[in-house]
């Protein structure tokens, strides 16, 4: 029993620190999950220690996990809805007045109805 402590206790930490090594979060994960918290000292400091390799990665979107709570259908639902928004804002541009008060319709050869 005694010679297994050692063996056990030892296989504990070389677990432990096993979940550490290989789930490390890249310099682009941490930097943009920063960002989306809104804690943007982290975010800068994260950035100031990246190397330009790294913010090559990041600007190419490489080292950077899609988050886990998104299904795929949640992604087609929020591109369909943003798809009918800019289709429906394109029809009420020509309804909607400048701050100045004048319009579209006010354009000289417009058609007035």
């Amino acid at each position: 029993m005694r010679k297994r402590r050692p063996v056990l206790l030892l296989a504990m930490i070389l677990s432990a620190s096993g979940c550490s090594l290989f789930h490390k979060k890249s310099p682009q994960q941490q930097y943009t999950e920063a960002l989306m918290r809104g804690n943007s000292m982290e975010a800068s400091q994260v950035w100031l220690h990246m190397s330009p390799d790294d913010r090559m990665k990041f600007a190419r979107g490489e080292g950077i996990t899609p988050d886990k709570q998104s299904t795929q259908k949640d992604v087609q639902q929020m591109l369909m809805n943003h798809a009918n928004d800019s289709s429906e804002g394109s029809s009420s541009a020509e309804q909607m007045p400048t701050p100045l008060g004048a319009s579209l319709k006010q354009l000289p050869g417009a058609e007035s109805n």
